[in-house]
Parts: structure tokens; C-alpha cells; sequence
């Protein structure tokens, strides 16, 4: 079965997260490289929208309840999925292009065999009133063309599913200032609630908040954002507070180039900063799916007992949507890492990703597991100033050719 998996601010802030949903969790093990594979072809998604829909009809960004350069349903005026205009009156930490560190693999395909080739790239990410774009930079191996290709590709496809209503991004699409990535709907010092992009400008798609810390790393080498034991053992992902997990097991696949890396003496200029969240929170249940997540099954009953038949399941409707998922031995949600979800539109049923409501960089997140991690490392969620960015694809660039 197909897999496609949010990435948090995997894609950029808006929860690359992805960044981390259902059948994605962080195994303990250094040979991840299917893991790894599955979250490639995972995309962002961070919005709801506040109205419901029933199975047999969905509204999308084509429906007329959104009017070009009028005011949409939920206040602001929104243009296909574009606020334009802002009622954020107040300071937030993109008030500078800050950087996420990404990945993915290349499938390249010859006649009997095909091979992966592992790419490093960057999205420079910037605030225009309450809209946050991004600006994909190549880093090692790949162009910002197959960037821009692949995230447009994934994103229309994909769908948001929670309390509030089921959101679209059919409009999705290049604009002036960039890719549009989501939405700011409140900040505080170095506090932010995001929500990711949606075809109705709605900010309860997808609603993340987080609670970041600014820290100095001027003068530091680039070996200390990494975790201290990274070539003698496998670190959790607790120890990951200054750079993505996912990110280092790429640049460890080379480990010539990455021992390399981590004997550098250069340091970081002056004016360094990264921010690390010390929480990650979602503030609904977050439903996922894709349009080529479709299943052959005809119900959802049919698709638990054939896909995790000793499973704990409970069958429930969100927002007019029937769908299945995991629960604990008391009936609540819990999130587990090898456990996905499923949803029925339009009486078709979808093979899902998930994301259960709260803290996913705590340790007490989802189900307990010997061998994965259902919480999210903080350092999965770290943005770079441009003078730190820049440092660090610098020394990237030098090492991996």
C-alpha cells in the first residue's frame, strides 16, 4: 500500500512536518532507508476549515464559497487560498527569512535495476503580512526545479481532515512572493501558532503552535548541533535538539563525507542563531490522505480486519467523514508509528496518515514502544537564520560532492 506522510515543517513550518504522521514513526534502529522513503513522499498539511461536508459532496477551492478578492466565510479575504490582508498586528520570529534543512531521495530507473540518490536542499522561509512563503534552495545533488516540481505535484493531491471540516489546496501554485506555506494566526515573542495553506484561507486547518527558543551558536563548530555520540552509536530522539534525525541519517549514508564534516574547525560567524522548539503542539486531530492513497476496499470494516486485523480500531465520524483508527485499551486515540488510520469520501475508502492532538516532541506522545519513537525530535523543527543557514550549506557543500 502506497504510503504519503506529512512532513512539518518537514516542507517548512507548517508542521514539516510534516512531518510526522501514522506509519511514520522514528524507529531506533540505524537502518532506516524505508522509513526515510516513506516520509520523502510525505507532504506538510496544517489547516481545518470550520465548515462540514457530507460524504457525498465535497466543496473545493473551485466551490463558490470562495470569491476572488472577497471575504470568505471566516473573515479575512481570501483569493484562492492567498490572505489578502492581515490582521496580525504584532512581531513574529519570520519578521527574518529563516531556513529549514530538508531531503529526499531520486529514483533513478535503468533498465533491470534502480537506484536512490539521496538530495539536500533548504526552504528559505519568509513572512508577507500574515502568509508565510517558502523559496526552495538546492543545497547538494538536486536543482530547485525538482523541488518545485515535486512539492507542487504532492500538495494538490492532498487533503486535510479534522473537527472543523475537510480542506483542499486545488489552488496551490507559485506565487510572486514564493510558495505559499500556510498562515500565521497569532504570535507572541518567539511563540507562533501556524496553519498550513488551504484552499478557503482557513486558520483551523492544521493548527500548530510552538513554543521556540532562540539560542547563539556563533563561535561553535559544526559538530555541535549534531548529537555528541553520532558516529559511535544511534542516538534517540531526544538528543536531537539542533538538527533534523532524518536530515543526519542521510548525511551519515556517506560516512566518509560526514566524519569529514564533523572534524571541521570552521565556526559559525557571529549573529548565529537557530530556534528550537521546546514544544510541538497540535491543537486538533489531524486526518490525512492523498487522491492516490485510494484503496480497492469497499468499507472501512473491510480495510481494518484485511490491513491490522489484531488491532484496536474504533470507528467514528469526523466532520460528516466516516473513519477508523487506533485507540488505547480505554477507547481514547493514540498515536502509534505503526498503525495508520483510514477515511471514507465519497464512498471510496483512502489509506490515511494521522496526527493526534498534542504535544508531539513530548516523550509521553503516543502509544510505548521498544522500538519507535512516536514523539518527534525538537530538532526535527529547528530553523536557521541566514547567517547560520548559510554556514551550514557551506560546510555541506564542501564535504558532499
Amino acid at each position: 500500500m502506497s504510503k504519503k506522510i506529512k512532513g512539518s515543517l518537514g516542507i517548512v513550518l507548517i508542521s514539516s512536518i510534516l512531518a510526522s504522521c501514522g506509519g511514520s514513526g522514528d524507529s531506533t534502529s540505524s537502518s532506516n532507508d524505508t522509513k526515510i522513503n516513506e516520509e520523502l513522499s510525505k507532504t506538510s498539511s496544517t489547516l481545518a476549515s470550520t465548515s462540514t461536508f457530507s460524504n457525498s459532496s465535497i466543496k473545493t477551492a473551485t466551490d463558490s464559497n470562495i470569491n476572488t478578492n472577497s471575504s470568505s466565510l471566516y473573515g479575512p479575504k481570501c483569493d484562492r487560498g492567498i490572505l489578502l490582508e492581515s490582521t496580525l498586528s504584532t512581531n513574529t520570529i519570520f519578521d527574518e527569512a529563516l531556513y529549514s534543512l530538508n531531503y529526499r531521495f531520486k529514483t533513478i530507473t535503468s533498465a533491470n535495476t534502480s537506484t536512490s540518490v539521496r538530495q539536500l536542499y533548504a526552504y528559505e522561509i519568509k513572512r508577507n503580512g500574515q502568509m508565510l512563503y517558502a523559496y526552495p534552495k538546492a543545497i547538494y545533488n538536486i536543482t530547485a526545479d525538482e523541488i518545485e516540481t515535486s512539492l507542487a505535484e504532492d500538495i494538490l493531491q492532498s487533503y486535510d481532515l479534522n473537527s472543523f471540516g475537510l480542506f483542499t489546496k486545488k489552488y496551490y501554485q507559485k506565487q510572486n512572493n514564493g510558495w505559499p506555506q500556510g498562515y500565521i494566526v497569532s504570535s507572541q515573542n518567539t511563540q507562533i501558532s501556524t496553519a498550513q495553506f488551504n484552499d478557503t484561507c482557513n486558520l483551523n486547518s492544521e493548527k500548530v503552535s510552538y513554543d521556540y527558543e532562540k539560542i547563539d551558536i556563533s563561535g561553535k563548530k559544526i559538530s555541535d548541533i549534531f548529537p555528541s555520540n553520532i558516529l559511535v552509536s544511534n542516538p534517540k530522539n531526544i538528543d536531537y535538539l539542533y538538527i533534523s534525525n532524518r536530515f543526519t541519517e542521510t548525511l551519515k549514508n556517506n560516512k566518509t563525507a560526514f566524519t569529514n564534516l564533523l572534524n571541521s574547525n570552521a565556526i559559525f560567524p557571529s549573529n548565529s542563531f537557530v530556534y528550537v522548539p521546546k514544544a510541538v503542539v497540535y491543537n486538533n486531530t489531524e486526518f490525512y490522505f492523498f487522491d492516490n492513497s485510494l484503496t480497492d476496499f469497499k468499507t472501512l470494516a473491510e480495510w481494518q480486519l484485511k490491513i491490522y486485523p489484531m488491532a484496536k480500531y474504533k470507528f467514528d465520524t469526523v466532520a460528516g467523514y466516516n473513519v477508523t483508527y487506533p485507540v488505547d485499551s480505554a477507547g481514547n486515540q493514540i498515536y502509534d508509528g505503526g498503525k495508520d488510520p483510514a477515511i471514507e469520501m465519497n464512498s471510496k475508502i483512502y489509506d490515511g496518515e494521522w496526527q493526534v492532538k498534542g504535544n508531539i516532541t513530548s516523550e509521553t506522545y503516543g502509544a510505548p514502544s521498544n522500538s519507535i519513537n512516536n514523539y518527534q525530535p525538537r530538532g526535527k523543527f529547528a530553523l536557521y537564520n541566514k547567517a547560520s543557514y548559510d554556514f551550514i550549506a557551506k560546510q555541506l557543500q564542501t564535504y558532499y560532492k
